[in-house]
């Protein structure tokens, strides 16, 4: 089925997330056109303003902003810090805007359940972007083991190789640090 017109999306979160989101726009046209960027980084957020020529109007460093205007798009890509998810995620479904959003939908339970509650009102799609699911990686692991190519699975433990420099760059020093261990 082809569109009539490209989806019309903003970001809520431009880091490196949300760029890829952005990214996949310019590389398909036809199917996506970003249309917002709400981030509080002025240098992130500049770049996509100017990579997609973004009209000022829907250009914002708080999410909030965003959400209070009239709606300007078909959808929001939410890639916020993960524990950032729930408030916009709820604000923009109320509106009606689809939502994708990105892992975990919320650090509770009860956050997932105002989301899904709020999309249940409004009639909009939410989708959680899983996104190593569909990487070449994971699915060649998933096809061997379909297959049967190790012989029957008894038992699975995954454990993400997270290195060094990860684990300091981003747990210790950033986005997601804890502020009582680092």
């Amino acid at each position: 089925m082809k569109l009539q017109e490209p989806a019309k999306f903003a970001i809520i979160g431009a880091g490196s997330r949300g760029r890829s989101y952005a990214e996949f726009a310019s590389e398909n046209p036809d199917l996506a056109k970003l249309v917002g960027v709400a981030e509080p980084s002025e240098f992130s957020r500049k770049k996509l303003e100017q990579q997609h020529q973004l009209a000022s109007e829907h250009v914002f460093d708080d999410w909030r902003d965003a959400a209070a205007m009239d709606k300007f798009a078909d959808a929001v890509v939410i890639s916020t810090l993960d524990a950032m998810h729930a408030e916009p995620a709820v604000a923009f479904a109320k509106k009606g805007y689809h939502v994708l959003l990105e892992k975990p939908m919320a650090p509770s339970q009860k956050e997932c359940q105002r989301i899904v509650d709020m999309v249940n009102a409004n009639g909009v799609i939410l989708a959680v972007g899983h996104v190593l699911l569909y990487s070449n990686y994971t699915q060649k692991l998933k096809s061997l083991l379909q297959a049967g190519t190790i012989g029957k699975i008894i038992s699975i433990q995954h454990l993400e190789p997270v290195g060094f420099w990860h684990h300091a760059h981003a747990f210790v020093r950033g986005n997601w640090r804890s502020e009582t261990e680092s």
